[in-house]
């Protein structure tokens, strides 16, 4: 479970990170993030997760029935809180593809980490160790 002041929950959160935010993704994933400063004020990470239930248009493929989306959004879950200290964006969405339905959490957090990379979302000074 994420801390409630890490935890996006209004629609309207969701709406402006994914209109206005930048996105990077990968076939497990899709990491929308904005970092402009309106969401939050306390100067927190607002995390919110998206696992459709609807059939893709382009995949034709949907992640799962419920059991399998509530699985991927835990797996996700439980991976983002080992990070909340090292990001540097306001807001993020991360939106989970068909292919999570079938990927370890080793898998998930990989493609996490690339995007995150990739938005240059982490600390330059980050550097964790599978053992810690």
């Amino acid at each position: 479970m994420l801390p409630a002041a890490n935890r996006m929950r209004k629609s309207g959160e969701f709406s402006q990170v994914f209109r206005q935010g930048k996105r990077s993704g990968n076939q497990y994933l899709v990491v929308h993030t904005i970092s402009d400063g309106q969401i939050n004020e306390a100067g927190l990470s607002e995390v919110g997760f998206v696992v459709d239930k609807k059939v893709g248009l382009v995949v034709g493929k949907s992640v799962g029935n419920s059991v399998v989306r509530h699985r991927v959004s835990r797996k996700i879950r439980h991976i983002i809180r080992h990070y909340l200290d090292d990001l540097t964006c306001t807001a993020m969405v991360i939106r989970a593809l068909p292919a999570a339905a079938d990927a370890t959490s080793d898998v998930l957090e990989q493609a996490l980490l690339k995007e995150f990379r990739r938005l240059s979302l982490l600390r330059s000074d980050f550097s964790r160790s599978k053992n810690e």
